[in-house]
């Protein structure tokens, strides 16, 4: 077939583009060969990169391989690669495992055109010549050279393309990155590379929705990357893996190193609030609901749920109403990973706690225990400016405690103190 000029003043496609557009159509027929200016189609017509491998396999016998990972938007139609023996075809083509594979993206393997040929053996296809048996020697000694063979193909391919699409996301990506503390940068730059790994073959827009998403999550959780990162060095090199522990470390000291510093930010904010003489026992309260660390380590695991909140509520409105309402005091009860509960009484910080509001917070507990189980424990809490001079510490039970807002703030600005000089001297 040549190339020229047809009568309505169209050029004829070229030579090339027509064994692209064949090939697809008649490039594994048996029955026949098409050729192009006195050409054969092959597989090297397939617009894209091309491999040739051949070898002699212990029960296999020889066997010669050849495909090409296509280029362009559309794959091939009909992907994979048709296996041929003693120069017929068996079935359809095979993907040999790569679609399987987790470390090729499913749309990267259908982009695999190509024949594979046994010469020697034939006992291990099936009587109609449809397909093989799966099970027998030959046949998997020949998958696992094919797919081997393919699989470096594709990685490097994917490897070229990856970055080429890295490159034209770099601006975006190197911006997010730089808003990131130096030490997650290495973990984000993984984990970006994994993302466009995964994600091979999607629009660009989409994979950069993707990557800022993940970007976002690294920039908000440190862990996120290491942990990542972990994961995927578990099963593999010892030495690698014990490093990615020792990361890990390095992250959470930073992290309680950044949390002691806005903590301690905070602790100035709260002083701020409890000398204001127009803060009432509800703003008290708001504030510290949710930063029970506030009052000590042995505190900040509890929390205040919704159950344990409605509980208040309910004995709130049911003991006290009417014209007393007014006077409704501000409970607070949390409860431990066990049956240990913390009933927390706020008084305004102008207000110095006497003898009577210790024995009113102790009626409210004993109205509360038959909302409990009949194990649980509540402690007291009273938080106000201080106690009045008449009211002796000593004489109080155990389970009952005064603290002054100025001194629980002191207490935790003490702490938080000794713990960043502590991590600023490792």
């Amino acid at each position: 077939m040549g190339v020229g000029v047809n009568r309505i003043g169209k050029n004829w496609p070229t030579a090339d583009r027509l064994r692209e557009v064949l090939i697809y159509e008649y490039g594994r027929e048996d029955r026949f060969k098409v050729f192009v200016n006195d050409v054969g189609l092959s597989v090297q017509d397939v617009p894209g990169t091309t491999t040739q491998a051949n070898t002699t396999l212990l029960s296999a016998g020889d066997i010669a391989l050849h495909f090409t990972i296509a280029e362009g938007k559309r794959p091939p139609r009909l992907p994979g690669i048709i296996l041929k023996v003693n120069g017929k075809a068996v079935g359809r083509p095979m993907m040999f495992g790569l679609d399987e594979d987790d470390e090729i993206p499913l749309k990267l393997a259908k982009r695999v055109y190509g024949g594979v040929e046994l010469t020697g053996v034939e006992d291990f296809v099936t009587a109609d010549w449809g397909g093989v048996l799966e099970n027998s020697k030959v046949f998997q000694e020949a998958r696992t050279y094919i797919k081997g063979q393919v699989l470096a193909g594709l990685k490097e391919t994917h490897a070229r393309d990856l970055s080429l699409q890295k490159a034209r996301l770099q601006k975006q990506i190197n911006h997010r990155l730089q808003q990131l503390p130096e030490f997650r940068r290495r973990y984000a730059e993984e984990a970006l590379n994994r993302i466009l790994k995964r994600f091979y073959g999607e629009s660009e827009d989409r994979v950069a929705t993707i990557a800022d998403v993940a970007l976002d999550a690294m920039e908000h959780d440190a862990y996120w990357a290491v942990l990542d990162r972990i994961n995927t060095l578990s099963q593999g090199d010892v030495s690698s893996f014990a490093e990615s522990l020792e990361d890990f470390g390095f992250v959470e000291l930073a992290t309680i190193g950044n949390q002691a510093s806005r903590r301690r930010q905070f602790l100035d904010y709260l002083d701020q609030l409890i000398h204001n003489p127009k803060t009432l026992e509800k703003d008290a309260h708001k504030a510290l609901e949710t930063n029970l660390w506030v009052l000590g380590r042995q505190y900040s695991v509890m929390s205040s749920n919704a159950t344990l909140r409605k509980v208040i509520e309910a004995y709130s409105e049911k003991k006290i109403s009417g014209t007393r309402a007014a006077k409704r005091p501000d409970l607070l009860l949390s409860q431990d990973f066990g049956d240990t509960y913390l009933l927390i009484e706020f008084k305004r910080p102008s207000h110095d706690i006497t003898r009577d509001d210790v024995a009113q917070a102790e009626k409210y507990r004993d109205d509360l225990y038959s909302r409990l189980s009949s194990t649980a424990r509540i402690d007291i809490m009273m938080i106000g400016r201080g106690r009045v001079a008449s009211l002796d510490p000593r004489q109080l039970v155990n389970s009952v405690s005064i603290y002054s807002y100025a001194s629980i703030i002191s207490a935790a600005r003490t702490e938080l103190d000794w713990l960043i000089a502590s991590l600023s001297r490792n």
